[in-house]
């Protein structure tokens, strides 16, 4: 099929808050591209304000296009890209937008790139069909997508206010009545984060981003008359998805305290002992009597199906892809204990985006290009300097390493299957990042 839309039919603008020597690199190839027929414009606004949204905000004020096409620095679309996300919004006004499947240039780079492109597999091809064949609201992810310009101008432009631009414009599409359309056929390969630190940053961003987004849109979401009490309240566990990493951190801090104030798990389920009075002869007045809280049978029941639950999700989207999911069942325990892992990062960034005022900085996602194995991140120039968090990680492995070993010595089994999960997650993260800062030579991200 030949294609429609070449290089006579597109206006390119690269949107760049540099303060390095990386201006100088856009210049050049701008220029090259320039000299090859491609128009193409360069755009410093000389600040950061709004970070990602103003500069977006800058462009869309300066262009006349009827469509506008989004990409981060690292996602390479392929020739029929806007062929294919055109002819969609062309059929149907009333679509505001169209996404497209992110795909992952350097997968096999390491332990960490597989277990995550699995994670963002899952979101693509489970969460995102989902919603989408569902008429459930879906979000724009930020990259590899094309929106209305009109449209985006309707629901009030690029607006700064939360880290999570493209999740707030894309809901506000859609409560202006428009709808998304997810392309699950069509992929555009972006780079995943090999280091603990670059993943932290970008899940953190996004964790903060999408409780603000929350705050900010609760009101229309609950108050809006085009949706459906269905869709409301899918829209509510979407934007306070990572509320999860906080109840995962409560769950390990309640299991420490089970554990420490003798809370017989293993015999009654989870029970309690508590003083009581006696008058029986002999006795002193005071005697400790168990009193059973919850049945043991049925808090297993729920821990097994939560974790069945995201299991199912990554062989799913293993399977779609014809991966072999016996192949990758390392990959996707891996995954697990990341998740565990990084319950306490997500958990600062989750409660700063649900209770502070402020939006807080736009820390960008280093962008590597480690596309082959035997490429290696630690010479690149950006690196990610070690945190508080990773203070706040390192005490908890302390204390879940003692509360496990308390465990055993007081024969309360039923506690450890629950303190080991998050004592390997903890340390995994704890050791990848100690590993990873240590091997980079000391560079910074400026």
């Amino acid at each position: 099929m030949a294609r429609k839309y070449g290089a006579d039919k597109v206006k390119i603008y690269v949107l760049d808050d540099s303060t390095d020597e990386t201006s100088s690199e856009v210049d050049r190839l701008a220029s090259e591209y320039s000299a090859q027929g491609l128009c193409l414009r360069v755009i410093r606004r000389g600040n950061r304000k709004g970070f990602k949204a103003g500069a977006l905000q800058t462009a869309l004020l300066g262009t006349e296009e009827k469509y506008v096409a989004v990409f981060d620095a690292d996602f390479v679309p392929s020739c029929d890209f806007l062929d294919r996300t055109v002819a969609v919004l062309e059929e149907d006004p009333k679509v505001g937008f169209v996404q497209a499947r992110w795909g992952h240039l350097d997968r096999n780079h390491n332990a960490i790139t597989m277990s995550i492109a699995i994670g963002i597999d899952a979101h693509f091809f489970l969460e995102q069909q989902g919603r989408n064949g569902s008429g459930y609201l879906m979000n724009f992810n930020g990259s590899a997508g094309v929106l209305r310009a009109d449209v985006i101008r309707e629901a009030g432009g690029w607006e700064s206010d939360t880290l999570a631009e493209d999740l707030d414009l894309s809901y506000r599409i859609q409560l202006a009545g428009y709808r998304g359309v997810y392309l699950s056929d069509l992929e555009v390969p972006g780079e995943v984060p090999p280091t603990i630190a670059s993943l932290k940053r970008q899940q953190g961003r996004w964790a903060r981003g999408s409780l603000q987004a929350a705050r900010k849109l609760r009101g229309r979401i609950l108050g809006s008359e085009r949706l459906s009490l269905g869709q409301k309240v899918e829209a509510g566990m979407h934007l306070t998805y990572y509320l999860v990493h906080p109840l995962m951190v409560a769950s390990f801090l309640l299991a420490v305290a089970a554990d420490f104030m003798s809370i017989d798990v293993i015999r009654y389920g989870i029970a309690l002992s508590v003083p009581t009075f006696s008058t029986a002869p002999g006795s002193t007045g005071v005697v400790m009597e168990t009193v059973q809280v919850v049945p043991w049978l049925v808090f297993s029941a729920l821990v097994i199906l939560s974790t069945f639950a995201v299991l199912i999700c990554c062989f799913q989207a293993v399977r779609a892809q014809k991966l072999g999911p016996l192949v990758n069942i390392k990959r996707i325990v891996f995954l697990v204990a990341l998740g565990y892992g990084m319950s306490i990062s997500n958990s600062v960034h989750a409660l700063n985006g649900l209770l502070s005022s402020e939006t807080g900085t736009f820390s960008r996602t280093p962008k590597y290009a480690v596309l082959e194995t035997s490429e290696d991140w630690r010479d690149k120039k950006y690196q990610i300097p070690l945190n508080a968090t990773t203070l706040l990680e390192g005490a908890a492995v302390g204390l879940a390493g003692t509360a496990s070993a308390w465990a055993i010595f007081t024969g309360n089994l039923g506690i450890l299957p629950i303190l080991l999960v998050y004592l390997a997650g903890y340390a995994v993260i704890l050791y990848l990042t100690a590993r990873q800062r240590l091997g980079s030579g000391g560079k910074r991200d400026s």
